[in-house]
Parts: C-alpha cells; sequence; structure tokens
C-alpha cells in the first residue's frame, strides 16, 4: 500500500488528501505491544512531495498485511543524508496525551454524566 498524505486538520479522509507518496522507499511501521506505535518512512529529498511533508501532518498507512489502514501524525524530519529523509511519526492516539483535564470532583452519577464533566472540564 502506498502511503497518503493529508493535512494536519483533516478529518474525513475519504480522498487521497494531498497525495500519493508514491515515490517512498520504504514504510516502516512498528507495534509493540503496551508499547510505541510509530511509522517510519525513507523518501527521497527530490520526491515529488517532499516539499509538502511537514511536521503535523498525517499519514494514511497500513500498519500490517491484515489491519485497516491508520493514521499517524509526522512528529520529526531529518535533515537529507545522501538524498534521502526520514519521516517519523506516531499513532494518531498520541494525539490525546496531550489533552488536559482541569480536576474536578463528583460522585454517585451515571457513566454519561461523568464523559460529559470530563469533556466539559478538558483544556483545549
Amino acid at each position: 500500500m502506498i502511503p497518503v498524505l493529508y493535512e494536519s486538520n483533516e478529518t474525513t479522509f475519504t480522498t487521497l488528501g494531498i497525495g500519493l507518496l508514491k515515490d517512498a522507499i520504504s514504510c516502516l511501521v512498528t507495534e509493540e505491544r503496551n508499547g510505541s506505535y510509530e511509522l517510519i518512512m525513507k523518501y527521497p529529498s527530490n520526491g515529488t512531495k517532499v516539499s509538502e511533508i511537514l511536521k503535523d501532518r498525517l499519514i494514511k498507512a497500513k500498519s500490517n498485511d491484515t489491519s485497516v489502514n491508520q493514521l499517524f501524525r509526522i512528529y520529526r524530519i531529518t535533515t537529507p543524508l545522501n538524498g534521502i529523509i526520514s519521516v517519523y511519526a506516531q499513532h494518531i492516539s498520541y494525539d490525546l496525551g496531550t489533552i488536559g483535564v482541569v480536576p474536578f470532583s463528583i460522585s454517585n452519577v451515571n457513566a454519561g454524566v461523568a464523559l460529559n464533566n470530563v469533556l466539559n472540564h478538558t483544556a483545549t
């Protein structure tokens, strides 16, 4: 499967977004049990979409032969070495780790009310 590049605020993923990363030399996803879930892609510094590969943009790729496509957010792009850049991206679920919740307390409520309180107290 050819990785697809999307804007950082994309929500539908039904199109080809910014475009296919057909020039990718390699695209490897590693998923460790209770550990990291990351994508590392090698891309030529003269590739057709190299100027579009920016921090915080999203890459859609298959993590293995049997899973559906997954989304990864770019967090690091190396400078070219021998004409190749390395793109590092974390699974989109890592985005939740940066959302803070303002302290609050409730008791004797059902799950729906508790969840609404959490959502109302997020600092986004």
